[in-house]
């Protein structure tokens, strides 16, 4: 009897019930074939998957006898005769039937991809896959096998090879682990299983950007989505979810955004992603108080974050992130961004704006601020660039970055940098700074003349005077300068150098040679010196010069015994230097000057009765102590560069090279650990034990310093205010009795640990 086209005609049969009657009677009459071939064989079926048989059974029995017999899988059915099936313990006729019956519909409701492969050797690779108990064994067999599928030379398409035939619109680059990979597709427009299904290996060698780790990759990212267990598209999820299976993610968030109200809406474009209002501009358009606006906030984010982990908008923020990291190496315009990935000018019409500018918190792994976007933090590229432009690895950076002349010019402005002629500079960098960026590129001592023609100045004499007067740049002439690091004499004036001479010949230095020497190193005039050493402080014999008398050095004036930064309040230690802490209030962004703690001043190397200038970020930032209080100049430039807003926090440490270093931390939707963390330095987040150990390392105590030994130090400090909050979060989180007093050896353990 031939029953090559029984699973053809069970397919036809498009009533359930129908089929079920036509699997039981062709059952009957395969239950009596007494051959001994395979039941696979009978049928003309040369590979079925892994498929379950057991749950199409009638009857327990029959589901009892495949499970103790190991055939509850369609494959292992289909390598057993109808003889030995009868031969199965307790198997009687009605059983068989059961099971043959069963077969039959699991067979026949397997797709068309399920039963033919083109090559035997990728079926034998996609049934050991099916069989494979545990994720770590299909992940090794999935390896080998894009391994070998990648050398394979066959010219059948990968849909035959691996069995993905028809229409199967699942986005296989989300399983990709390459970037290069992404990018590949992307730039070939391929993205679904479909789309590969109908090429070969040798067309996917032949893709743009393609290689053998691009190619294994892809091929991996092909079986596991072939292979996917639940078989759930994205048309599937969206189904489930309510959602048209075309909507694109600008649809997604439209759909989200249009069922906020106006308030919310506002709340969500001026505080979570412009951050240009404040909670009390917003409270006052709508007429209610700023903490409402507080909670509406609160509750948007939550929300917001929620729908970001929905499975169906998941999927596409993944495909868009995979897809701009591919484009961005380190850095980029947005503009640029936009005009490469054309997804981001897709316009969001409830909020009037577009996808692009809400990539900063759709995509928070991103690094974005207003038209940059980055793979690290910006503030930390900012910070390299400054310190390359310093430096001699500027070119070096911008070939990391890959930025054309535009958007490199874009980016020193957005540094605080300018360029003249063939120097980077800040653009507020005073003329000491620009000639030190003079030398350091000529590499030897200049005239101040040329010093000046490079610069394109006309006062000479007032550049000289400038530059005698900047502690950075050394004299090592008359009329010439040149760099600390370069190690050469300074010069002193003539006077000067007469006295260094005696002083090293023992008290006194032959005229003739003194001469000599000055005129060959400094190019001085011989008759310059010879007038200086007839000077009353000179004593003038038998060709001798000697000094007439030795002058009191006069005393020093005595310097106020200061505290160090670990005794300062504000003052925190992070990344192997001391940090400043600014909060950001009404009085900062109005433009208004603050105090500082005395212990600061030595943070900042500034002396009493003195004042310093710092860069930073191309502005300026003026420590003084020439009052009874230290002072910092007004900081409200500075903010306004970082976007600040009230509540925010501040944090500035000099450098070595006479510059300051910042950082901005979001005060924004915090809780009380967060308060110590943001007022501390510390990583936002942390709780408990983790985060007592970090505010411990901050104030450079042990790490099993407890929290009342650390509230005892920020007391000493004169942290008043976060004391009460390390306290009040003590009491919340920790449990000790009411009568608890500080240890006594904690006590000293702070005190020393200072």
């Amino acid at each position: 009897m031939v029953f090559g086209g029984v699973l053809e005609e069970l397919r036809a049969t498009s009533d359930r019930d129908a089929r079920a009657a036509r699997a039981a009677t062709w059952a009957l009459r395969l239950g009596q074939v007494a051959t001994g071939d395979p039941i696979g064989v009978l049928l003309e079926v040369d590979l079925l998957p892994s498929l379950d048989v057991s749950r199409r059974c009638a009857t327990v029995r029959a589901r009892n006898i495949l499970r103790v017999a190991g055939f509850s899988k369609l494959s292992s059915v289909l390598k057993v005769s109808v003889p030995e099936l009868r031969e199965l313990r307790n198997c009687g006729p009605r059983s068989v039937t059961d099971i043959l019956t069963a077969l039959l519909l699991t067979a026949a409701d397997a797709s068309l991809r399920d039963l033919k492969y083109a090559d035997p050797l990728h079926a034998a690779l996609i049934m050991e896959l099916s069989e494979s108990p545990t994720p770590e064994d299909r992940h090794l067999l999935v390896n080998r096998g894009a391994k070998q599928l990648a050398t394979s030379e066959s010219l059948a398409s990968l849909g035959r090879l691996l069995g993905v035939e028809g229409p199967d619109r699942r986005d296989i680059r989300p399983r990709c682990r390459l970037i290069r990979s992404v990018g590949v597709l992307s730039g070939s427009g391929l993205a679904t299983a479909s789309h590969l299904a109908s090429l070969s290996v040798q067309d996917l060698w032949d893709l743009q950007g393609s290689g053998g780790d691009v190619v294994e990759d892809i091929l991996q990212a092909l079986i596991f989505t072939a292979l996917d267990d639940d078989g759930a598209t994205d048309g599937d999820v969206l189904d489930k979810a309510g959602v048209d299976p075309d909507m694109t993610l600008t649809d997604l968030l439209e759909l989200w955004v249009s069922q906020l109200d106006e308030r919310q809406q506002a709340t969500l474009m001026h505080r979570v992603i412009c951050r240009d209002q404040t909670l009390d501009d917003l409270g006052k358009e709508f007429g209610v108080s700023r903490e409402r606006i507080r909670q509406v906030e609160k509750r948007l984010v939550e929300d917001f974050e929620t729908w970001r982990q929905g499975t169906a908008v998941r999927w596409r923020l993944e495909t868009l992130e995979a897809e701009v990291k591919s484009t961005v190496p380190t850095l980029i315009n947005l503009a640029t961004l936009m005009q490469r990935v054309p997804q981001l000018v897709e316009e969001i019409h409830s909020l009037g704006t577009s996808l692009g500018n809400l990539l900063g918190v759709l995509l928070p792994k991103l690094y974005v601020e207003k038209e940059w976007l980055a793979t690290r933090p910006l503030p930390d590229l900012r910070d390299e660039t400054v310190r390359a432009a310093a430096g001699s690895g500027l070119d070096a950076f911008r070939n990391q970055a890959l930025l054309d002349d535009q958007q490199w010019a874009q980016w020193l402005e957005s540094c605080g940098l300018r360029r003249i002629g063939g120097l980077v500079a800040r653009k507020t960098a005073s003329q000491p700074e620009l000639a030190i960026a003079v030398l350091r590129q000529a590499g030897h001592p200049l005239q101040t003349e040329e010093i000046a023609a490079l610069l394109g100045l006309d006062a000479i004499r007032s550049l000289r005077n400038r530059l005698l007067d900047d502690e950075r740049i050394v004299r090592v002439g008359p009329n010439s300068f040149g760099l600390p690091e370069w190690q050469l004499e300074t010069y002193e004036g003539i006077r000067e150098e007469i006295v260094q001479r005696i002083e090293r010949g023992g008290g006194r230095a032959l005229l003739s040679a003194v001469v000599d020497e000055l005129v060959e190193q400094f190019g001085v005039s011989p008759l310059s010196v010879r007038a200086y050493a007839t000077q009353k402080e000179f004593t003038r014999r038998d060709g001798w010069i000697s000094l007439a008398g030795q002058g009191s050095a006069g005393s020093e004036r005595a310097r106020r015994v200061m505290a160090t930064p670990a005794q300062t309040r504000r003052c925190f230690f992070h990344k192997a230097q001391w940090w400043f802490r600014v909060d950001v209030g009404r009085e900062l962004l109005r433009g208004s000057g603050l105090t500082a703690p005395v212990g600061a001043m030595l943070l900042f190397q500034v002396d009493e009765g003195t004042e310093r200038i710092f860069p930073a970020l191309g502005q300026d930032i003026r420590v003084s102590w020439t009052a009874a209080q230290p002072q910092l100049g007004s900081l409200r430039p500075l903010a306004v560069r970082l976007d600040a807003k009230e509540g925010d926090v501040l944090w500035l440490a000099p450098t070595e090279q006479g510059a300051v270093r910042t950082r901005l931390v979001r005060g924004w939707n915090k809780g009380e650990d967060d308060e110590i963390a943001i007022c501390t330095g510390v990583p936002r987040g942390l709780t408990g034990e983790g985060l007592r150990m970090a505010v411990a390392s901050a104030l450079m105590l042990p790490e099993e310093t407890s929290w009342q030994a650390l509230v005892t130090t920020l007391r000493s400090r004169g942290d008043l205010e976060l004391a009460e909050v390390v306290e009040a979060y003590t009491v919340r989180d920790m449990t000790r009795p009411e009568d608890a007093v500080p240890d006594l050896g904690d006590f000293f353990a702070a005190l020393g640990g200072r």
